[in-house]
This record gives C-alpha cells, structure tokens and sequence, in this order.
C-alpha cells in the first residue's frame, strides 16, 4: 500500500475522522506529517507559541503543567488516537501544557491553519475536539484540586 493510502487508513480508525469522506481523509494525509519522538522528548513545550495539534499513532505521552511555584504536575497520560496542542490553536494563544513521549511515539502533525479549517469545515469534528476539551478540563481540575489539598 502506498504512503498515502496508508496514511488514509490510519486517519480512517482516529474516531475523531471516522466519519469523513475519503477526499478530506485524503487531503488531511497529504497536509499532514508524520513526526516521531523518542522516550524523553518534548512534543510541545507549556508557553511556545501553538504551530500545530498532533494525532498519536503510536506510544504514549505525558502531559505536565509547571505551576506559578515552579512545581510539574502530570496532569494526563495520552496514547493512540489521542489529540494535542488544539487548545492553543483554538484560543489563540501560548501552549498550556508540556507533553514529553513516554516511550517512542509516531504522530500525525496537523498545521495550526489545516486543523482550524478541519474545525469551521466539519461540525462533527469540532463536537468531538470540545468534546475531548471538557472530559480534559473536567479530569485537570480534579487533579488541581488534589494538588491543592497536598
């Protein structure tokens, strides 16, 4: 199977593209790229300015918060099918989080302005991405809460 092809499969089996039509999987596939990351490495960095959102394939990632005191605090653990950095791109700011690859992770890069596109283009995409953003914000503050009870 060519690149492309497979690159469309893949995007196929994420829930959050299941449902889109195979020229738009197609386009997602030829816009996007395919990043790896060793165990270790930082993804994104809390503050830098929000480029891209990713698509984990494979592996696991975890993501930190550096509170006002200088503490990390992980706040999650992501794996397949997973998606970051789009909280930044949606507000138009700085990234909230640092997210490092736990063990070697492959991921889809989706451009800041191919990602929004995807988002104002396909409602269901952006029901699912506020979706994921109120399960997160809902498990973040029940950490933080924990953190302050400490």
């Amino acid at each position: 199977m060519q690149s492309l092809e497979r690159d469309v499969e893949t995007l196929r089996n994420i829930p959050l593209f299941a449902g889109l039509p195979t020229a738009r999987l197609k386009l997602i596939a030829y816009t996007a790229e395919i990043v790896r990351f060793e165990p270790g490495e930082v993804i994104v960095r809390q503050g830098a300015p929000a480029d891209a959102a990713y698509i984990i394939v494979e592996g696991e990632a975890e993501v930190w918060i550096t509170d006002t005191a200088g503490n990390n605090i992980r706040v999650a653990t992501l794996g397949a099918h997973s998606l970051l950095g789009e909280v930044a791109i949606l507000a138009r700011s700085h990234r909230t989080a640092t997210v490092q690859a736990k063990d070697p992770v492959v991921a889809f890069k989706i451009s800041a302005n191919v990602f929004l596109d995807l988002v104002r283009q396909c409602p269901d995409i952006g029901m699912q991405v506020m979706t994921v953003l109120a399960q997160r914000l809902e498990r973040t503050a029940a950490l933080l809460q924990q953190h302050d009870r400490r």
